[in-house]
């Protein structure tokens, strides 16, 4: 039926955003950038956000979009907030991608922190440790299928055409746990996802796009796990992470390694960074670069 609305986007982004600027005034810092990848293939892809929060509460929206020699342009546009205690610390987002090339996709996030009791005094050497559990669900929509018809005129065969017939719909849930750990100086995180779906993919149905690290690809994912390292306090701060995804229909694992370094210069910080992604199955690899600059006010 025409017009039906998103049952994930039902409630208006338009009242979180005034929320958001009503209370902007009253939040103690603010931070706001970008960064900008270039790969192979003609990928141009683009992230900004911005941050206001304190020590109790933080919002930040963030847009992030990419295009390619092999696909149109993809756009998300995202809002998430979150909560900040002493032991327990909980966020939430929503997202949306418009229609393009016939698929969209709509989505809500939530994440849930426990930090762990530790000597966290200035000169301790223990900074934080946490561990967490999260959840998403992204419905999308994409309408792929296609039938082909014959035109007749004039008695005459003209050839045939493509109509558009169905849409294919999908509920996506992710879940899964996560872990931080700050020593030394030294930040460490673990990550592990599991996707479960509404109904049972086939191979007929075109491939949901995804992001791996940034990076646009496609499958129908079934596990991720990643992990990182960032070194932090140093004059030139390096970053180093892993991320290994399975998907279904006997698609190959990727893998993606990613290296990092940043510098800090007053309010503003500058990085750059590359990642090596690797599609599996014997495909051949990609590099990908990207610059960032991030100001802290």
């Amino acid at each position: 039926m025409t017009g039906e609305k998103d049952p994930l986007m039902k409630t208006p982004l338009c009242a979180a955003l005034l929320f958001l600027f009503s209370a902007a005034s009253a939040l103690a810092y603010t931070d706001t950038g970008g960064r900008y990848t270039s790969g192979p293939a003609g990928y141009s892809g683009a992230n900004l956000f911005a941050e206001w929060g304190n020590d109790n509460y933080y919002l930040r929206p963030s847009f992030n979009t990419y295009t390619s020699g092999l696909a149109g342009r993809r756009s998300t546009y995202s809002l998430g907030g979150g909560l900040d205690g002493e032991r327990w610390s909980a966020g939430a987002e929503v997202s949306m991608t418009p229609q393009t090339g016939g698929y969209k996709n709509s989505g809500v996030y939530s994440d849930l922190l426990y930090n762990l009791p530790g000597d966290r005094g200035r000169n301790a050497s223990f900074e934080y440790m946490n561990i967490g559990a999260f959840a998403g669900l992204t419905a999308h929509e994409d309408n792929y299928a296609l039938s082909t018809s014959t035109t007749m005129m004039g008695g005459r065969r003209m050839g045939s055409v493509s109509a558009l017939t169905s849409s294919f719909k999908l509920l996506q849930t992710d879940y899964g746990l996560s872990s931080s750990l700050k020593i030394y100086g030294l930040a460490a995180s673990a990550r592990f996802t599991k996707t479960a779906y509404n109904k049972n993919v086939t191979a007929e149905a075109r491939q949901l796009p995804v992001d791996i690290g940034g990076i646009g690809t496609s499958g129908f994912p079934d596990t991720a796990i990643s992990a990182r390292l960032h070194a932090t306090g140093l004059p030139l701060s390096p970053e180093a992470g892993y991320t290994k995804t399975s998907y279904l229909l006997g698609q190959p694992d990727s893998e993606s390694l990613t290296f990092g370094l940043s510098v800090k210069a007053g309010s503003a910080k500058v990085s750059a960074g590359w990642e090596g992604f690797n599609p599996g199955g014997g495909a051949a690899r990609s590099d990908y670069y990207s610059l960032g600059l991030n100001f802290s006010f």
